[in-house]
């Protein structure tokens, strides 16, 4: 069933226009586009949901210690430091019947680790209204795409470095959008502790007929400490998060309990909502589980990762 939302897009002109806007529908509306002061429309809003079961359940932190297949999408020097192959599927549901979707790869060689990724956002059928016309005037289904092609090395036993070529495509109604971009990434390790430094989303303006937004660009910066005690390991994170184009800066908080290294509690705060994950680790296969709860959305959003290495 179709939900009762948009016109096609962040086309300003085209939304000014629109039809009234259910209450859920809102949500929506402003993960297709964000106008920052009136000025700089901001698109690819799905880029910021999150992707991976397990960091999404540590707050969506990640930038320091994220590891396995998506580790790229939080610092793209992170697999510079894997020494097994990675692979991995990830679903998200989001809002409504809005879907995400995710794969990705890391292969290391002596010479430098190289991965791929795909994460994929269905916002499902909306229905075209112009007007306050009695009946929809169609319907149109937005997409959002992202291809990863990601290189990374080890320089030295403590520091990575790593870069991600990015694709970017959208599809608004009957127009599309595509771009070219890069991630760049750094990550230092010291004892127990580890820190990272990533740019994310880095590209030009994308643009839809005579409509121009931008990518949701971010700075991150985390940092991250293990503990071992027994039979149990703690890891706490935190991560800063500033968004070029809208000016704001959100600090990420995130920990986990693992016991013998198989079973995994989670818990986060991701900018004023709490986050729950639970992880499971057979041989090479992981599984992992997290809950967030958002004051702004009218249901609970899921995360799923099914990953292996070997």
């Amino acid at each position: 069933m179709a939900k009762k939302l948009l016109c096609p897009g962040p086309m300003w002109r085209l939304l000014r226009h629109s039809l009234q806007w259910p209450a859920k529908g809102i949500f929506l509306f402003f993960l297709l586009t964000h106008t920052v002061n009136g000025e700089k429309p901001v698109g690819f809003r799905s880029l910021l949901i999150g992707v991976g079961g397990r960091e999404a359940g540590m707050g969506n932190t990640g930038v320091s210690y994220s590891e396995g297949s998506f580790s790229f999408y939080f610092n793209p020097a992170l697999p510079g430091e894997a020494d097994e192959v990675a692979f991995g599927l990830t679903y998200t549901d989001w809002l409504l019947d809005t879907k995400g979707t995710g794969i990705g790869f890391i292969q290391p060689t002596k010479i430098v680790n190289f991965g791929f990724g795909l994460i994929y956002f269905d916002y499902g059928n909306l229905e075209l209204r112009r007007d306050k016309p009695e009946e929809a005037l169609g319907e149109y289904s937005p997409k959002d795409a992202s291809f990863y092609f990601n290189l990374s090395r080890s320089l030295s036993q403590n520091f990575t470095f790593g870069t991600s070529l990015r694709y970017f495509y959208e599809r608004l109604f009957l127009e599309e959008a595509k771009q070219w971009g890069l991630d760049l990434g750094l990550s230092y390790n010291w004892h127990s502790w580890r820190i990272g430094l990533s740019y994310l989303n880095w590209g030009d303006v994308l643009r839809l007929e005579r409509e121009k937004f931008y990518l949701p660009t971010n700075l991150r910066f985390g940092i991250s400490r293990s503990l071992f005690v027994d039979n149990f390991s703690f890891l706490f994170a935190s991560d800063l998060s500033y968004s070029t184009y809208e000016g704001r800066c959100r600090i990420l908080f995130g920990g986990e309990v693992a016991f013998k290294g198989d079973v995994f509690l989670r818990l986060g705060w991701n900018h004023f909502f709490p986050t729950f994950g639970l992880g499971i680790k057979r041989g090479i296969f992981h599984l992992d589980y997290s809950l967030e709860i958002k004051r702004e959305l009218p249901e609970l959003v899921h995360h799923f990762t099914l990953g292996f290495r070997s």
